[in-house]
């Protein structure tokens, strides 16, 4: 339910970061080093917004970490919004990065929440699906994308999409094939909701349904699956 950039600010230590979310989207937030650091959990820099009248607010800290199984260096970030809320992510780099920048991704894993949730998706002729995730308190439209260099068995085999108010495209989750005791298939699904809780539902074809339309139902709280 996060995306972003980190990006260097050239010939100098300071970094400019923009967030994405399904509720909101923040551009030109300024990252400083914090140099009032004295201790190894202290925040390597401050993150910073403008007020109306220019000057700056500090809305967040940033820290230097280092991947315990890849070895790969990244940074840990938390930003307050407008309502209050703290949202963590990671600034990471992968293949399709550009040089010297970070892409925002959420934190991976975590405890599901039960909720009740419905909603229908749609094949397309693409093989993708495309529909709605609903709840007492959120409507989505999403995305299902077919992953199409999965080299693992346990890695999904859709991503799923949405668009945040500017526009921007953040992923949300994932999806897997799968077929039922009684050997239907469905898809199984994890997935953020806007305000960042994890939850899993299944996509199913009720009785008398048209090829390819699907049903979301809830599923019950258990373990989320890493999302690759």
């Amino acid at each position: 339910m996060i995306t972003g950039t980190l990006k260097p600010i050239a010939k100098s230590p300071n970094f400019t970061l923009s967030i994405a979310t399904l509720l909101f989207d923040i551009a030109g937030l300024r990252v400083t080093p914090n140099a009032y650091k004295k201790a190894d959990n202290h925040p390597d820099y401050h993150i910073e917004a403008r007020t109306p009248r220019g000057n700056q607010l500090r809305v967040g800290s940033m820290w230097k970490a280092v991947g315990t199984t890849s070895g790969k260096d990244y940074y840990a970030i938390t930003v307050t919004d407008r309502n209050g809320k703290t949202w963590r992510m990671n600034a990471v780099r992968n293949e399709t990065t550009p040089k010297g920048e970070f892409t925002v991704v959420p934190l991976a894993g975590g405890e599901t929440s039960p909720i009740m949730v419905g909603g229908n998706l749609e094949m397309t002729d693409d093989g993708a699906l495309v529909g709605i995730i609903e709840s007492y308190d959120f409507s989505m439209n999403v995305v299902l994308i077919p992953v199409e260099d999965k080299q693992d068995e346990k890695h999904p085999d859709f991503r799923m999409e949405v668009t945040s108010p500017s526009g921007h495209v953040i992923r949300i989750g994932s999806a897997w094939k799968a077929v039922s005791d009684r050997g239907n298939a469905y898809f199984s699904l994890s997935f953020y909701a806007p305000l960042g809780s994890q939850h899993r539902a299944n996509a199913v074809q009720s009785e008398g349904a048209e090829p390819g339309q699907f049903n979301i139902i809830k599923l019950a709280e258990q373990q989320m699956p890493e999302a690759a």
